[in-house]
C-alpha cells in the first residue's frame, strides 16, 4: 500500500504545481493593466514594479493553492481513469476511499501550512502592498516643461514659460503664480531667466531678470505691493518625482493576523453591554415615571392637560433620539464584529477548501471519463463559480447581518464537500448519477 500511496501522491504533485503556476500567472495578468497605468502615470522603476508584483503574490497564492488542488485532482484521476488504472485498482479489491487517504493527509498538511501563511505572512505583505501603492499614487509624475503651456503639477504653483532653450536652460516670458497661501498670493513676472534643478532634483531654481513681484492681499485689496527687480532667485520646491517611502501603523481587516482581529472583536463586543444596559435603564426609568402614582412634572407644579401632553411628547422624543443613537452604536459594533469574524473564518475556510475539492474532484474525473471531458470541464467551471459565488455572496450576507460569519465562510466548503461525497458514493457503488452518464 505504501507504493500505491506514493504513486498517487506523485501523480498529483506535477499537475498541482503546474496548475498553481498557471492560476497565479492568470491572476498576475489581471493586475498588469493597473501596474502599467502606474508605470505610465508615475514613471516608477522596474524594481518597484517587481516589488509590487511580489507583494501581491501573497493573496494570489492564497487563492491559487486550493484551486490548484481541484485542477490537479481532476487531471490526475482523469489520466488514471483514461489509462484504466482506476479500474485496475478497483479490480484489486481496493476501495476508492482508500485511494483518497494519502491525498487527504497531503491536503491536511497543505491546509495547516496555508492557514499559517494566511495568518503570519499574508497580512504583512498585504499591508506593505497597500502602503506601497499609496506611496506610488502620491508620487507626482515626472515634470515636463513645455512652452506656452501652464504647468500645474507642482503643488502651490502655476508656471507659464513663453519659450525654453533645452540646451542652455534659458527661458523667456516667465510667469509664476504662487498660491501656497490663498489669502496672500504672489505673482512673479520676468522677461527672461535660467532654470536648474537642485536638491537632487526636488527643487527648481529660477534665476530671473528684469521682472516684477506682485504681492496681493485678498482680504485687504488695498494692501497690494509691487517690487521691480533686475535679478531675482525663485526656488520652486516639491517637483521631485522620486518615490518617497512611508510607514503606516493603521491596518485594515485583511492586514491583521488572527490574534489582532480577535482582539478587535473582543473590544467591539465589550462596548455593546454598556449601551444595552443604558437603553434598558432609560426605558425602565421612564416607564416607572409614567405609571407611578405620584406623577410629577418639573418644578412640582400642576400642568394643564395640553401642557402636560406637550411636555410628555417632547420628553419622549428626546428619549427616542437618545435610544436610537445608542442602538445605532450597538449596530455599528455588531457590524465590526461581523466584519472581522468574516476575515478570521476566511483564513481557515479557504485553505480547508482543499478537502472539499479533493472529494469532488476525484469522482468528477472518473465520471468525466464515462461522459466525456466536456462534461468534466463544464462541471469543474461550475464548481469554481459556485464556490466563489457562495464565498462572496456569503460575505455580503454576513456584512448585512443576515447570516452568521461562520456559515457565510464555511457554507461553500460544506456544499462542495456534500456534492463530492454524493458523487463519490455513486462512483463507488457504480450507480448512474444521471441518465446521460449511463452507458
Amino acid at each position: 500500500m505504501k507504493i500505491l500511496n506514493r504513486y498517487i501522491l506523485l501523480e498529483h504533485i506535477p499537475p498541482f504545481l503546474f496548475s498553481v503556476f498557471i492560476i497565479t500567472f492568470i491572476l498576475i495578468l489581471e493586475t498588469i493593466p493597473k501596474i502599467v497605468e502606474l508605470v505610465i502615470d508615475k514613471n516608477i522603476s522596474a524594481f518597484i514594479v517587481l516589488e509590487l508584483i511580489f507583494l501581491n503574490l501573497a493573496w494570489m497564492l492564497a487563492l491559487a493553492v486550493p484551486m490548484g488542488v481541484l485542477v490537479a485532482t481532476l487531471l490526475a484521476f482523469g489520466r488514471m481513469t483514461s489509462d484504466s488504472e482506476i479500474l485496475a485498482i478497483k479490480a484489486s479489491g481496493i476501495n476508492l476511499l482508500r485511494v483518497l487517504i494519502p491525498l487527504m493527509i497531503a491536503a491536511g498538511i497543505l491546509t495547516v501550512g496555508m492557514i499559517e501563511f494566511n495568518d503570519k505572512i499574508l497580512p504583512d505583505l498585504n499591508h506593505r502592498a497597500r502602503v506601497l501603492e499609496g506611496d506610488i499614487r502620491s508620487t507626482r509624475p515626472t515634470l515636463i516643461f513645455r512652452p506656452g503651456v501652464f504647468i500645474t503639477d507642482v503643488s502651490g504653483y502655476i508656471i507659464l514659460l513663453k519659450s525654453i532653450n533645452y540646451q542652455t536652460s534659458e527661458v523667456t516670458g516667465v510667469r509664476i503664480n504662487e498660491t501656497k497661501d490663498p489669502a496672500h498670493p504672489r505673482i512673479v513676472i520676468a522677461k527672461s531667466g535660467k532654470m536648474k534643478f537642485i536638491d537632487n532634483g526636488s527643487t527648481i531654481q529660477f534665476t530671473l531678470y528684469d521682472g516684477e513681484l506682485h504681492m496681493l492681499d485678498i482680504q485687504d485689496p488695498a494692501n497690494y505691493r509691487k517690487v521691480d527687480f533686475k535679478e531675482q532667485v525663485i526656488n520652486v520646491g516639491g517637483v521631485g518625482s522620486q518615490l518617497k517611502r512611508s510607514e503606516s501603523s493603521f491596518r485594515t481587516d485583511r492586514e491583521m493576523d488572527i490574534a489582532q482581529m480577535e482582539e478587535t472583536v473582543r473590544q467591539a463586543r465589550s462596548v455593546i453591554p454598556p449601551f444595552r444596559e443604558h437603553i434598558e435603564n432609560t426605558v425602565d426609568n421612564k416607564l416607572a415615571f409614567l405609571f407611578s402614582d405620584t406623577l410629577k412634572y418639573p418644578g412640582d407644579t400642576l400642568l394643564k392637560d395640553s401642557a402636560a401632553l406637550a411636555y410628555l411628547k417632547a420628553d419622549m422624543k428626546n428619549i427616542y433620539i437618545k435610544v436610537k443613537r445608542e442602538a445605532e452604536q450597538i449596530e455599528e459594533q455588531n457590524m465590526i464584529v461581523d466584519k472581522y469574524e468574516i476575515e478570521i473564518y476566511k483564513k481557515y475556510s479557504i485553505p480547508a477548501a482543499s478537502f472539499a475539492f479533493i472529494l469532488i474532484g476525484a469522482p468528477l474525473a472518473i465520471l468525466s471519463r464515462r461522459g466525456g471531458m466536456g462534461i468534466a470541464a463544464t462541471i469543474s467551471i461550475f464548481i469554481f463559480t459556485l464556490y466563489w459565488a457562495f464565498l462572496i455572496g456569503g460575505e455580503d450576507l454576513a456584512d448585512n447581518d443576515i447570516v452568521s460569519p461562520f456559515l457565510a465562510m464555511w457554507a461553500a466548503n460544506f456544499l462542495v464537500g456534500a456534492i463530492g461525497l454524493y458523487l463519490l458514493i455513486k462512483v463507488i457503488t457504480e450507480k448512474p448519477l444521471f441518465a446521460f452518464f449511463r452507458k
